[in-house]
């Protein structure tokens, strides 16, 4: 945002490749975090996949070795609930990282509430550095101005 409303100014001075670089580097930064989130996600939900494929077929193998113990239907019946089950789990770990950072961010606002002071405040407490003038002024020497 600041960028676009300084754009006369980066333009003029001609910092442009400097302003782009610095907005790249500043929005990989941002999304570094959110990437790696993803990637976790994507790393559990293959590990979820792999567990669900090898209960499927030590469950296929099941109904191949008791051929006559276990019918068509209650094998169906096992491998959709498999696939539910699996599903479920998959919406379960993305509930709960979604819950996580939203967590993890009314914690930051909390802490930035508590530690900005505000300007609402009845007994504002600021203190002027040391060495800070008491009195100011303003000197013109040798300005000239015009107008065109």
């Amino acid at each position: 945002m600041e960028q676009v409303e300084g754009l006369e100014t980066i333009r003029a001075f001609g910092w442009l490749g400097e302003a782009t670089i610095q907005a790249v580097t500043r929005l990989e930064d941002s999304l570094r975090l959110d990437f790696l989130l993803k990637c976790v996600q994507r790393w559990l939900n293959i590990v979820l996949d792999i567990i669900t494929a090898t209960v499927a077929t030590a469950v296929i193998t099941a109904a191949v070795a008791l051929r006559g113990q276990i019918s068509g239907g209650q094998v169906g019946v096992a491998l959709n609930l498999m696939l539910v089950a699996n599903t479920t789990l998959l919406r379960l770990i993305e509930s709960w990282t979604n819950l996580e950072v939203s967590l993890g961010a009314i914690a930051q606002l909390q802490v930035l509430d508590k530690t900005t002071p505000s300007e609402l405040d009845e007994n504002p407490v600021f203190k002027p550095p040391r060495g800070w003038p008491t009195q100011g002024r303003i000197e013109f020497k040798g300005v000239t101005a015009a107008y065109q």
